[in-house]
């Protein structure tokens, strides 16, 4: 308490003030305060370079991948010249990836697969085997077959010299290489030759009609 004496016209006046004591522990825990917010601030700080790091180190870090050599067209098998080993950031790889050649060649590409590009499981499939009791043989083809790929199953039906069922010349010819466009035959540029693993008795008549007319293949 304090005391003050004030002197006036009609005598004094005292004033009486009260000063109020600063709390038990304040500053303490403005000391603790400021010490926790300094240590989160230095957290966060380090939080967030641990958080950098790790993302740079990611792009960074590389992993052998395959990748082709050159172009590859969708039905093409796969060749050990077709693909190579490169260097490729890991977080960019996907789960199919592969780093071992082979794993894809000797497959069939499912897709046109440029060169340089990473070869996944998925953008190759096995190539086929002819079943057993079959024989494979070469056809020229008059319709599309962009939508065919080694390892199909077709049915071959003859446009000419037949009627009805007796159009259907082999019911689950197998696919198992597709070439090039054929210029020679009689049907134009757009023969192409295949090559179908059929019944022997389904080749004989293929290959008899196949004088007469042209054949086509239906995609299941």
């Amino acid at each position: 308490m304090r005391l003050r004496k004030t002197s006036g016209h009609h005598g004094c006046m005292v004033t009486f003030s009260f000063i109020k004591p600063p709390a038990r522990g304040s500053l303490r825990r403005r000391r603790m305060a400021d010490a926790l917010r300094r240590l989160t601030a230095a957290l966060c700080v380090g939080l967030a370079v641990l958080f950098g790091l790790e993302a740079v180190l990611a792009v960074v870090e590389t992993e052998p991948m395959v990748v082709a050599a050159r172009s590859i067209r969708r039905g093409d098998i796969i060749l050990a010249a077709d693909v190579q080993l490169a260097d490729m950031p890991v977080s960019a790889a996907g789960p199919s990836w592969t780093g071992n050649i082979e794993d894809v060649v000797g497959k069939v590409a499912q897709i046109d697969i440029e060169a340089a590009d990473p070869i996944s499981t998925h953008m190759a499939r096995d190539a086929p085997v002819a079943p057993t009791g079959t024989t494979v043989i070469e056809v020229r083809l008059a319709s599309s077959v962009d939508d065919v790929l080694a390892g199909d199953q077709v049915r071959l039906v003859s446009a000419v010299g037949c009627e009805g069922a007796d159009c259907t010349l082999a019911e689950n010819a197998t696919v198992m290489n597709v070439d090039k466009p054929d210029t020679t035959g009689a049907l134009g540029s757009n023969d192409r030759l295949v090559s179908f693993a059929m019944p022997p008795e389904a080749a004989a008549k293929v290959m008899e009609l196949q004088q007469a007319g042209a054949i086509m293949a239906v995609v299941r």
